[in-house]
């Protein structure tokens, strides 16, 4: 309910985020074949706002892959290096900054989110598309409700299935050294509800 407070209030929300009311206008009586095309932006919206948390996801990954990996490779090549004075001094830092690198990593799983971000655009996609292949090879008045309804049932189990996922990866934090207790928002639901 916040969630969707806070999207109408803010003027920068994704469309994703205000929902299916806003997304059919907030208009009565639709017909069916209406119905299931503003239903399809919703889910071209998901896959929208998926895709910029891949994209911004994806980069911090790398970004901390490629720093460890060039601080690393830079304090051994300092360390092997014996005409530089104070060595030691330099490499050092180095090593520290790929621990807390890691240590960043570990914490926020960026490759983890980047993937399920990646997997979540695939299915949201392969929703519209059956959506799509229906929408198009159905005349309309041969469109059935009970068709949205599993179409937007599928679009719910995937975001129950993110959220979950989510969780989880908060959870796998908790088991760490000096990792901290995830801040949980709802009751997680259990894999047989997602079924």
């Amino acid at each position: 309910m916040g969630l969707l407070r806070r999207a109408a209030r803010v003027p920068h929300a994704l469309p994703s985020e205000r929902g299916f009311l806003e997304m059919a206008g907030r208009e009565e009586g639709l017909s069916l074949r209406e119905a299931f095309i503003r239903f399809r932006d919703l889910v071209s919206a998901d896959m929208d706002w998926a895709d910029s948390r891949k994209v911004r996801y994806r980069q911090r990954a790398w970004r901390t892959k490629v720093a460890a990996l060039v601080l690393t490779a830079a304090s051994t090549v300092v360390l092997g290096i014996p005409a530089i004075p104070e060595r030691a001094a330099i490499a050092l830092p180095m090593v520290a900054l790929v621990t807390v690198i890691g240590g960043l990593e570990a914490y926020f799983n960026w490759r983890s989110i980047w993937v399920l971000m990646e997997e979540t655009q695939y299915r949201l996609n392969r929703i519209r598309d059956e959506m799509d292949y229906y929408i198009v090879t159905t005349p309309a008045a041969d469109l059935e409700l009970d068709r949205l309804r599993a179409f937007f049932s599928e679009q719910q189990n995937i975001w129950n299935d993110v959220s979950r996922r989510w969780v989880e990866f908060r959870r796998i934090d908790q088991s760490q050294p000096g990792g901290s207790a995830p801040v949980v928002l709802g009751q997680p639901q259990s894999p047989a509800s997602n079924s």
